[in-house]
């Protein structure tokens, strides 16, 4: 009967063939993005099966990076290299160009034609792509755009409203699919990032000394007691503090890191200790703060000594009873956070010269541990070396094999003032450099590559302390306080030792 009534009515055929054609479309793409939790190739098939029912020329797909709001391309098709390249070094951020726009009110745009001479498209390049049609939809998931689905023409289209209608519903598994996939991968990232530093992997050492302390941080991971960690600045103090919270109970709470030296003191404050709506110009909401974020969990403070007295005092109250008041608020918050701080300077001159406060240095200081600067561990260069070579051949995708006995005497003879860190810089750049299988020698920077032993002069620690002193004051230009500065000391302990080296 249903069969006869539809033969009978041409139109409701149609429509019925529409509708089973909608259905087919929608089935396909949730499908489609039910077979991988990769997000790249999610995004490539959903395109490419969107592009197809659209008949389009061709399209992209953002997600946004809820770090920096970037409008990242994840996915392309038929879009010239020049735009790609533009696209993927050049990234708007929500709020820039078209797709930013999109992403930031949440509503589509479609262009019926002349769509590259819209004056919502800033970029020039996107000008000259010479688009006739676009179409450009938010996708969302849970209530929040996590990306822009964007399709487009060179020439004139114009699709019925049933397709579009099509093209709208389909965003809603895409933006779904988008949440899952960065779910999953934050979870993975989190889960190799726990095995890593509860395997101590990333930590390499071989050294005596950090054998040591390797030996010191397995002893300590569970106590409750405050840990400072001292080290010159690249030594791998943050890398420590995660190893100690990944091997702690707190394991499966936060570890947040901030650096005190970054921030200006009202930020840092609010940072660490959040504030209440209305507390200051701008502050339309409550912000929760680091210490009542990282609850039954670890916060890693580092360079603590450039803490204001103001904030220290709110810091020793936390180590005290575990209580803080948040910016304009009067209601103290309570907390069960392990406080790891670190230093690269002597706390305990700042204390002498009163920029410290005594009570705080003691109550931070129960624990103490003091990495080793690189050029006092030089029997780990040669394992951190091919550490580093392994990281970067995966990532640059290069097979270098091996370093030569000169390039690897040049970097057991440098001094490393950026320490483990600029050893990693130095890697990276020789395996770009080099061009064969082995990093030789004129592949490492010319301050590495033109290091030579000399085993006749004084190598004593005193001899080299000072020549390196020196070395630093004439990279100041003189001034006493920029090179206390980078070498991590007090203006006032450099004054002693340069009065000491011209007795």
């Amino acid at each position: 009967m249903i069969q006869w009534i539809m033969n009978e009515n041409p139109l409701m055929s149609q429509t019925a063939e529409k509708h089973n054609k909608k259905l087919s479309i929608l089935y396909e793409i949730a499908i489609t993005v039910g077979k991988s939790l990769d997000l790249k190739t999610i995004l490539d098939n959903v395109l490419e099966r969107v592009m197809n029912f659209m008949g389009v020329d061709a399209g992209v797909i953002y997600v946004i990076d809820e770090k920096t709001l970037e409008m990242v391309p994840v996915s392309f098709k038929n879009l010239s290299d020049e735009v790609v390249k533009d696209l993927s070094e050049n990234r708007v951020r929500v709020g820039e160009c078209m797709c930013g726009n999109i992403a930031q009110c949440n509503k589509e745009v479609v262009i019926f034609e002349k769509a590259s001479s819209d004056p919502r498209f800033t970029r020039g390049l996107l000008k000259k792509e010479d688009m006739e049609f676009y179409a450009g939809l938010p996708l969302k998931a849970k209530g929040k755009v996590v990306g822009v689905l964007c399709v487009i023409t060179h020439t004139p289209y114009t699709p019925d409203q049933e397709l579009l209608d099509i093209l709208r519903a389909a965003t809603l598994p895409i933006g779904l699919a988008i949440e899952n996939a960065l779910i999953f991968e934050n979870t993975r990232k989190e889960a190799e990032a726990t095995g890593r530093y509860y395997n101590f992997e990333g930590i390499i050492a071989n050294s005596p000394e950090m054998t040591t302390i390797l030996d010191t941080v397995k002893k300590i991971t569970d106590v409750p007691s405050s840990i400072l960690i001292y080290g010159e600045s690249g030594t791998g103090k943050e890398l420590i503090a995660r190893a100690i919270h990944f091997n702690s109970i707190r394991r499966g709470k936060p570890f947040l890191a901030v650096n005190c030296a970054a921030l200006p003191e009202s930020l840092l404050e609010s940072e660490l200790f959040g504030y209440l709506k209305g507390a200051f110009t701008g502050a339309n909401t409550d912000k929760k703060g680091l210490f009542e974020a990282a609850d039954n969990g670890t916060i890693f403070l580092d360079e603590v000594e450039a803490m204001t007295k103001n904030l220290q005092v709110k810091l020793l109250r936390v180590l005290q009873d575990r209580t803080f008041l948040k910016v304009g608020g009067t209601q103290p918050v309570t907390v069960d956070v392990r406080i790891i701080a670190a230093t690269n300077q002597r706390l305990a001159d700042a204390v002498k010269e009163k920029l410290f406060r005594e009570d705080l240095y003691y109550r931070l200081n129960v624990i103490r541990i003091e990495l080793p600067p690189l050029r006092e561990r030089a029997e780990d260069i040669h394992l951190l070396v091919r550490y580093f070579l392994n990281k970067f051949n995966k990532r640059m995708e290069k097979n270098i094999r091996k370093i030569s006995d000169d390039a690897l005497e040049a970097l057991i003879n440098y001094p490393w003032p950026g320490n483990i860190r600029e050893l990693e810089n130095t890697i990276e750049r020789a395996v770009v450099i080099a061009e064969t299988d082995e990093i030789l020698r004129e592949d490492l920077p010319v301050e590495v590559s033109t290091i030579n032993f000399d085993y006749k002069k004084d190598w004593t620690l005193e001899k080299i302390e000072k020549e390196y002193i020196f070395k630093i004051l004439k990279i100041a230009g003189g001034n006493k306080k920029k090179a206390a500065k980078l070498l991590g000391l007090d203006t006032s302990t450099l004054w002693r030792k340069l009065k000491t080296y011209q007795q």
